[in-house]
């Protein structure tokens, strides 16, 4: 069981460094994607991507790798590519909001920029937490 751990944790790293990465790498062709709004239809995108935002965080909490078999590899990896889905949507409608935001209220940015950075790390400490509580119970 401890080799096991030593395994699903360092997959569990990858995946949360991934999501990182990958979300830096979106980042240029999110910024794209919203230069073009107009900002008289920038509140009503916001609108829709916090939506978007607040399903995908409900999806998140609601999963657990408690109710996973992580001792099982094939369980463990869905159980990772799950949680790498919501997280990764989390991180880019996050950005999203923070780019949008600049877009109609400069003075906010880095406001929004730090709340959504506490919030994301809040995400992936609870992600570590529950994947640690499962090997634990």
């Amino acid at each position: 069981m401890q080799s096991t751990f030593k395994e699903a944790l360092k997959e569990n790293v990858f995946k949360n460094i991934s999501i990182i990465v990958l979300t830096f790498l979106f980042l240029s062709q999110i910024q794209n994607s919203v230069s073009t709004l107009s900002t008289e239809s920038i509140n009503d995108f916001l609108l829709i991507v916090s939506m978007l935002l607040v399903t995908v965080c409900f999806a998140n909490f609601a999963f657990s790798y408690e109710y996973s078999k992580v001792s099982d590899f094939g369980m463990r990896l869905l159980s990772h590519f799950a949680t790498f889905l919501f997280m990764f949507l989390i991180a880019l409608l996050l950005a999203t909001i923070v780019i949008g935001i600049s877009k109609v209220y400069p003075e906010l940015y880095f406001l929004i920029l730090f709340f959504s950075i506490l919030l994301y790390v809040g995400i992936a400490l609870y992600d570590f937490w529950d994947f640690l509580r499962a090997f634990h119970k």
